[in-house]
C-alpha cells in the first residue's frame, strides 16, 4: 500500500529507526495466507500471531452468504467488526511489549488506521510517550446527524475517539476533517493532508510495442482508457464496462486496461462477457508501481468513477503523467477537475454520457493534447511524497521534543 510504504521509507530518510508491528495475517482479505514481508527493508518487522485471524476469516465469509450480494448482515458486520477491533488490540499491543524486551526504546508509537489507534494509544501510554494515528478515507461524513454515530459504527468513529497526541486524516475527498470536526477533535492536534505523488526514480520510456510484449493482452492499434484500482464494488468498474460498450456500439476501437485485483473481479469478468466486450477489456491484476506509470505515460484516457470519493493518488498520478480524465461529477473533486479543461465529466450513472465522453477523447487528439497540458499544470501543486513525508516527518519531531521537554519539567 503506498500510503504506508512512503510513510515508512519517509521516516527512514528522515533518520529515524522504525519497528513495524503488523498482523501474521492480512485482516482484510479472505486469504489465509500469512503475510510475508520483502527482505532488505530498512526497518524491523515483528508479527503479531493473530492465531485467531484464520477461523475469524471463516466465520466472515460463512457470513457474508446470509446477506445478499455477498455483503454481512448489518448486526452480524457490528459484531464482527467489534470483535476485530478488540482482538487486534489485544494482539498488536502484546507484539508491541515483546519489541520493548528486545531492547527497543521508542519515542512516540504510530497506530496506521483506526483498527490499530487502540492498540496505539494503550502502547503509548504503558511506555509514557506520544502516540499518533493515522486515517484515510471515512464514510461518516453523511451519516454525523444521525444519533448514535460513534455506537452504530464503532471501527469506522474509534480512529477519531480514540485519544492521540496527533492526528492525521488523509484528504482523499471523504470529508475526514468535518467528521473531526463533529467529533470535537481539537484543531492543535489534527492534520488534513492530501496524500503525495511518487514519481519513477527514472521516467518510464517504454514504447507500445514494449508494453504489448510484457501484457501480451493488449493491442497496439487501439486507444488505451486506463483504470488503477482496487477491485471492489465502490470503484464501480461496471460504469466503465458500460462506458467501454457505447465504444464498441459505436465502431471506436478502445481498450479498457484493468490495473488491479480485489473481490468484484468474477463478477466484472461475467459483466464484461454479458455486454459482448470479449478482448476490449485486459484484466492485468495487481501490477507493479512503476508498470504503471508506463501504462499511465503511454495510455490515452485515464477513467475513474467511483462512488464515495475519486479524490485518489491514482488520480494525481495520471495528471502527473498528463493523461486525460473521463470521470464523473464528484464535490471531491470539485477543484480538480474541470469539464472540458483537463476532464470530462458525466453523471455518476450516466453511462451514455460516460461512453460519449470516452469516444470523444478517443477520436481528437486535439482536444486529448488540450487536456493533457491542464493535467501536467495541475500536477505542479500536488506534493511529491518526499515533500509530504518530509512536512510529516517535522511535525513528529516537534512532537517527541515537546513531549521530551514536558518530562525534563516534570
Amino acid at each position: 500500500m503506498p500510503s504506508l510504504r512512503e510513510t515508512l521509507n519517509g521516516h527512514v530518510a528522515g533518520g529515524h529507526e522504525l519497528e513495524l508491528v503488523l498482523p501474521r495475517f492480512d485482516p482484510f482479505s479472505d486469504d489465509a495466507k500469512p503475510l510475508t514481508i520483502p527482505d532488505g527493508q530498512p526497518f524491523s518487522v515483528y508479527f503479531a500471531p493473530c492465531r485467531w485471524l484464520p477461523l475469524f476469516k471463516k466465520v466472515r465469509y460463512a457470513a457474508r452468504r446470509l446477506g445478499n450480494n455477498d455483503s454481512v448482515p448489518y448486526v452480524l458486520r457490528w459484531l464482527l467488526n467489534v470483535f476485530m477491533l478488540l482482538a487486534l488490540t489485544v494482539s498488536l499491543t502484546l507484539a508491541a511489549r515483546r519489541v520493548r524486551h528486545h531492547g527497543f526504546t521508542s519515542q512516540l508509537v504510530y497506530a496506521h488506521n483506526q483498527y490499530a489507534a487502540l492498540s496505539g494509544f494503550l502502547v503509548s501510554r504503558l511506555w509514557k510517550v506520544p502516540n499518533v494515528t493515522r486515517l484515510y478515507g471515512t464514510f461518516l461524513a453523511d451519516l454525523m446527524k444521525k444519533p448514535l454515530v460513534s455506537l452504530r459504527y464503532p471501527t469506522a468513529a474509534a480512529g477519531y475517539l480514540v485519544p492521540s497526541d496527533l492526528l492525521i486524516c488523509a484528504n482523499d475527498g471523504t470529508r475526514g476533517d468535518e467528521v473531526a470536526q463533529k467529533f470535537g477533535v481539537s484543531g492543535q492536534r489534527f492534520r488534513f493532508w492530501q496524500n503525495g505523488v511518487e514519481p519513477p526514480s527514472t521516467p518510464p520510456d517504454l514504447s507500445r510495442k514494449e508494453l504489448v510484449a510484457r501484457f501480451a493482452a493488449l493491442n497496439p492499434d487501439t486507444s488505451w482508457a486506463l483504470s488503477c484500482s482496487r477491485l471492489s464494488y465502490w470503484k464501480r468498474i461496471d460504469r466503465m464496462l458500460q462506458a467501454l460498450a457505447v465504444c464498441r456500439r459505436q465502431n471506436v476501437a478502445c481498450q479498457l486496461i484493468v490495473a488491479g485485483d480485489g473481490p468484484e473481479r468474477d463478477n466484472l469478468i461475467a459483466l464484461a462477457k454479458k455486454l459482448n466486450l470479449g478482448d476490449a477489456v485486459v484484466w492485468l491484476g495487481a501490477v507493479a508501481h512503476d508498470d504503471i506509470w508506463a501504462l499511465m505515460n503511454t495510455a490515452d484516457v485515464f477513467l475513474l468513477t467511483n462512488d464515495v470519493t475519486n479524490r485518489c493518488n491514482p488520480l494525481y498520478e495520471a495528471a502527473w503523467a498528463g493523461l486525460p480524465v473521463v470521470s464523473v461529477s464528484d464535490f471531491s473533486t470539485a477543484d480538480l477537475l474541470k469539464h472540458r479543461h483537463n476532464a470530462l465529466l458525466s453523471e455518476a450513472d450516466d453511462a451514455e454520457t460516460l461512453g460519449a465522453h470516452l469516444v470523444e477523447l478517443c477520436q481528437d487528439d486535439a482536444l486529448r493534447h488540450q487536456l493533457s497540458m491542464a493535467q501536467k499544470e495541475l500536477s505542479k501543486t500536488f506534493w511529491s511524497w518526499e515533500e509530504r513525508m518530509r512536512v510529516e516527518v517535522a511535525e513528529l519531531e516537534t512532537l517527541v521534543h515537546a513531549s521530551f521537554d514536558d518530562g525534563q519539567r516534570g
